[in-house]
Parts: C-alpha cells; structure tokens; sequence
C-alpha cells in the first residue's frame, strides 16, 4: 500500500519557504511514514520589478512521474502524481538601509492528489499539509527562514506529524557573478510524530538532520536554467530500519537537479506573472534505513538511485 506527500523546494522575492510532506503505507504491523521538501517558487516564477508592497500571493501545480521526497523515500511510483500549492506572503517590515532589511510571512496549503489509490482508506486525495513561515533578510546578503509544517494524511494512515525547519541563504552573487553557488545550509527537526517510515514505534522517536546544500544558476535569453544540489546528513534515530534498530547516522542522501523555466508572457499581466517548468531530479540514498523504508513504499522499486521527472505550472500575484 503506497501514499505519497509534497516537496518541494525557495520562495518568491520576500520569502523562501520549504514546505515538507508526508507519506505512508501501513500493514497490519507497521506505521509506515514518508515526508517531502522541498517546493519554492522563486525558482519557478519571473517576479515583476514593483509587485504589491505588502501582499503577495502564489498558485504552483507540479506534476511528476514519480513521488520522492528530499529524505529520499520513494512515495510513489505508479500514475500521475498532482502536487498543488497555494502560499500567501505578507510584507511586515522593510527598512533596505538597516542591518535587518526586512521581515515576512508565509502561510499556505500544499495537497498531493495521484491517480493511483493508495492508504489505510485507499483514496486519490492522499494528503494535506498546513504551511507557516517568519523569513528575516539582514547584512544585505542573508536569508534566515523559519519554517512549520504538519503532515495530515487524508487516507487516515497515519498520526498528523509537525516538524520545523530553519534555514540560512546567503546571496554570492556580488562575489562570483554568473558563478554564484547560492549556498544554504539547513536544520529540519521532527516535532510530534514521526515523517519516515516506522516499523517498531516503541524503538522509534523524533529525530533530526542537517542539508548543505547550493543552487547555482544563469539565463539564456528568457529560460532561466538552475541546478540545484544538496546532500542530508541524518541522526541516527531517524530512519528505522526493518528489525527496529537505527538507521545509521551520517551521509544518506544526495541530489542533483537541472531545472528550466520560461516566463509566459503572452498572458495579461493583470491575470498574474506566469512561468512554465520542467526538470528532472536524480537521488543516491545511502541509509540502511532508508532502503528498508523504501522496500514497503515501493517494493518493485527498491534502488539506490532514483530519477524523477516533473513540470508544471507558477502563476505569482
């Protein structure tokens, strides 16, 4: 039985927002988990020069052959996978000349709907997950945001979960130019709940890990192409393997990405700045764990190296 969550991936202009996600499958023993990062629409949308001063809002739809988080477990294999985004962002301080050069909201909804049922109560609405976010800008060139998620399985298979993660950005792009990595280093932390598989809860308990990560990027004409790259070091505790003991701390997973995104400006701008994407992601898991967790996701699937392939659609107002 398979289930899939969201996401994901930076925001637009004020604000960078990972919004998580969660999948499950379950049998009569196990709590099986899944959790997704990532999605962002900064590397998905053009932004105007003079957008609204305090209010902004973004509407993503990303469609995808396969359903992989940024933990690396393999959700969903089979069908379409539907991942709509919906994110408010609220302006509350801005003050460009300060140390602190602005501060803003995020609030918003990510759903995961695929064509192929899947869950405890098998359906096609597998999840829904509450976002909120605080981001603060400061020193010109650094980023700190401050994310909350929860993980609701609509398919009733597993216990809603909340996490938090905090991440710093830096801007390098005054030093390096068309070279500018755009490093970023992140905490993810489980709250209540598990967001991996479980198979032995009395021996499972909220864990954490760490992502470094870059995204390196340069345009040609109007496409805009980035490459995103980043690799998760893991406590212990937070993958299971399939016996109850630990997952294994360190390195387990790697990715590396090719994205291209294209303004359409043939819509009217009073309906929104629309962008077209598309991109592929490749995965090298590297966690006992791990492999365990995604033996029950995707049993016909159980592999090292995973590749994704998604497109879709931004409208930013």
């Amino acid at each position: 039985m398979k289930s899939l969550h969201r996401l994901a991936a930076p925001l637009p202009r004020t604000l960078c927002l990972v919004a998580g996600l969660a999948a499950l499958a379950t049998t009569t023993t196990m709590n099986v988990r899944a959790g997704e990062p990532e999605m962002s629409g900064k590397d998905a949308v053009v932004i105007p020069e003079d957008p609204a001063p305090w209010l902004h809002g973004l509407f993503q739809l990303d469609v995808s052959d396969h359903y992989i988080t940024p933990r690396g477990l393999n959700v969903e294999n089979e069908g379409v996978i539907f991942q709509p985004l919906a994110l408010l962002f609220v302006d509350l301080y801005s003050e460009p000349d300060a140390f602190l050069n602005s501060v803003s909201m995020t609030l918003g909804i990510w759903n995961s709907i695929h064509t192929e049922e899947s869950g405890a109560d098998p359906g096609n609405w597998n999840e829904l997950d509450p976002i909120f976010g605080l981001t603060f800008k400061f020193a010109d060139k650094f980023q700190l945001d401050t994310n909350f998620t929860r993980f609701e399985s609509m398919v009733d298979s597993y216990p809603t979960s909340s996490h938090m993660e905090i991440k710093l950005s830096y801007d390098d792009s005054d030093l390096f130019g068309p070279f500018a990595l755009h490093p970023w280093v992140a905490y993810w932390l489980e709250l209540e709940n598990k967001s991996t598989v479980v198979f032995d809860p009395s021996r499972s308990s909220e864990s954490f890990y760490f992502t470094l990560g870059v995204a390196p990027s340069f345009n040609i004409g109007k496409v805009k192409f980035e490459f995103p790259n980043f690799i998760n070091l893991v406590d212990d505790d937070f993958y299971q393997q399939i016996d109850g003991s630990p997952g294994g701390s360190g390195l387990a997973v790697f990715c590396s990405s090719v994205k291209a995104s294209v303004p359409l400006d043939f819509i009217p701008k009073n309906m929104g700045f629309w962008t077209f994407y598309a991109g592929v992601k490749y995965y090298h898991l590297n966690n006992d764990g791990l492999r365990d967790g995604n033996s029950v996701l995707t049993p016909r699937e159980h592999k090292d190296d995973l590749v994704q392939f998604h497109t879709g659609i931004s409208i930013f107002f």
